[in-house]
C-alpha cells in the first residue's frame, strides 16, 4: 500500500504540474506579444505564478517537502502578492 500511495501522490503532482504549466504558458506567451506595458507585466506575473506553483505541486507530489515548502511556496506566494499589488496599482488598462 505504501508504494501505491507514493505512486498516486507522484502522479497527482505530475498532473497538477502539467495543468499549471499549461495554464502558465498562455499568459507568458501573451506577455511576450502584447505591447501595453502594464498588461505585459500582469501577464508575466500570472504566468510565472502558475509555473512556479506547478513546481510546488510537483515537488510536493514527490514528497520533497523541504523543496516545496521552503523554496517554491514562498516564491509562489510572493508572485501572487506581487500580482495583486500591481493589479491594484494599475487596474485594467
Amino acid at each position: 500500500m505504501g508504494r501505491r500511495l507514493r505512486l498516486d501522490l507522484a502522479t497527482g503532482g505530475i498532473v497538477l504540474f502539467a495543468i499549471l504549466v499549461a495554464a502558465g504558458i498562455i499568459p507568458l506567451v501573451m506577455a511576450a506579444r502584447v505591447k501595453v506595458r502594464s498588461l505585459r507585466i500582469l501577464s508575466l506575473l500570472l504566468g510565472l505564478f502558475a509555473v512556479v506553483h506547478g513546481f510546488y505541486h510537483l515537488a510536493s507530489g514527490f514528497q520533497q517537502d523541504l523543496l516545496a515548502d521552503a523554496v517554491f511556496e514562498p516564491i509562489s506566494l510572493l508572485l501572487l502578492i506581487g500580482l495583486g499589488a500591481y493589479y491594484s496599482k494599475v487596474g485594467v488598462v
